[in-house]
């Protein structure tokens, strides 16, 4: 057997092995020399920006100055560190024989919108020390990705490990694990330890959870079992709706200084994405006939609404270009503020136009090619659409309740 034979066979230990070895060197070179790898390393593109962020103002630790946002550094770190999670995601879902489809696409919704409104709260200065850190990325992607993982491994043993269980038993077993997290909530209001400087009443918490456990009681209702992409979808309804409920009650009693609600940039914003989408389908249906249809399928109208709103929201949110009056407001990306120096409508242009060319090198140049590796690509669809939605969505939030 050859080196790459053995680590194909061996993929995760080889994988834990690697974590274990460069966590121990940064270990190591933080206990003997935190100069260089804590303070000019770690705390300066990692940890001092996501401190800055949520004390909301530059931190200094012996010397060394972060300010919040994003540096070359730390994107490419993070970029790295998204490709090989695309890539361990995939091996999992596929050893799993998990369909990677449209519909896994709209069970993970809530998912992707907890990340921005969860990101929305923290700039109303809702979360408090230390809960405000997980809160903020990456922290908040990694803990989005365990409510993920929780809820899909909760889904898949109900569904396919659980086949002897009756269908009563398997929805008492969701359903007591809803409200074990509706109790163990209770307890956090109790204790005053929610992190949060309102936190919802429990009973209105439980109304949000049985609320989310409504498509599984829906399935048991049909005489069929809970399906993973059901159970995974219910989960991120339940940490969903209890965050929307705490922006509906910023907006009629602001907890923090509010600029105002600009109502007009979210149905401004709302109607160019519209527009934008709508044509690009429209294209796609005329043309259904040829290679074109492609740009009718939901999973790449959706990447492309996600990267539309993400350009149009930045676009509008720092220039004014209609005049709304709003406050100032700055890019944290490099490259994205590069693009909005050198003339700022050739952000939102080129994230639209960089979406049609993905669509057509995976589903009309290299269809051919990939279609054996169709549930990687919609990974990549998946990780494209968050990408591009998650960023967009919390900057329109934003803007739109004036924080």
């Amino acid at each position: 057997m050859t080196i790459a034979q053995w680590l194909r066979h061996h993929l995760l230990a080889t994988t834990l092995l690697i974590v274990t070895i460069v966590f121990l060197i940064i270990l190591l070179g933080c206990l003997l020399a935190p100069s260089l790898f804590y303070d000019h390393w770690i705390w300066q593109y990692y940890w001092g920006p996501v401190v800055a962020d949520a004390r909301e103002h530059a931190q200094t630790l012996h010397g060394v100055t972060t300010i919040e946002g994003y540096t070359l550094i730390s994107e490419l770190t993070y970029g790295i560190i998204l490709i090989l999670a695309i890539i361990g995601i995939y091996k999992l879902l596929k050893r799993l024989n998990i369909t990677i489809d449209w519909r896994f696409c709209l069970a993970l919704t809530p998912y992707i919108l907890f990340g921005p409104v969860t990101r929305v709260l923290e700039d109303t200065t809702y979360y408090t020390e230390p809960a405000v850190y997980t809160f903020i990325s990456p922290l908040l992607y990694l803990q989005t990705a365990a409510y993920v993982f929780l809820f899909l491994f909760i889904g898949y043993t109900i569904e396919r490990k659980t086949t002897t269980r009756s269908l009563r038993q398997k929805t008492a077993i969701l359903l007591a694990t809803f409200l074990l997290c509706d109790l163990l909530y209770t307890l956090l209001w109790i204790t005053h330890t929610t992190g949060g400087v309102q936190p919802l009443h429990p009973l209105l918490f439980l109304t949000t959870t049985l609320l989310a456990f409504t498509p599984i009681a829906w399935k048991t209702y049909k005489h069929t079992t809970p399906s993973i992409n059901t159970t995974i979808f219910s989960g991120g309804l339940l940490i969903l709706l209890p965050c929307i409920l705490l922006i509906a009650h910023y907006i009629l009693t602001p907890w923090s200084l509010s600029q105002g609600i600009y109502l007009t940039v979210l149905a401004a914003v709302l109607l160019i994405v519209t527009a934008v989408t709508t044509t690009v389908w429209a294209i796609g249906r005329h043309y259904r006939h040829t290679t074109l249809k492609a740009y009718t399928d939901p999973l790449n109208l959706s990447m492309l609404a996600g990267h539309t709103l993400d350009g149009v929201s930045s676009y509008i949110s720092i220039y004014d270009p209609l005049h709304f009056g709003l406050p100032p407001y700055l890019e944290k990306h490099p490259a994205s503020n590069t693009l909005l120096t050198i003339w700022p409508p050739l952000y939102p242009i080129i994230k639209i136009l960089l979406i049609i060319l993905i669509i057509y090198l995976f589903d009309i140049a290299y269809k051919n090619e990939t279609i054996r590796y169709t549930r990687l690509i919609n990974l990549l669809k998946i990780g494209i659409l968050i990408l591009g939605l998650s960023p967009g969505l919390r900057d329109l939030l934003r803007v739109t309740i004036g924080v």
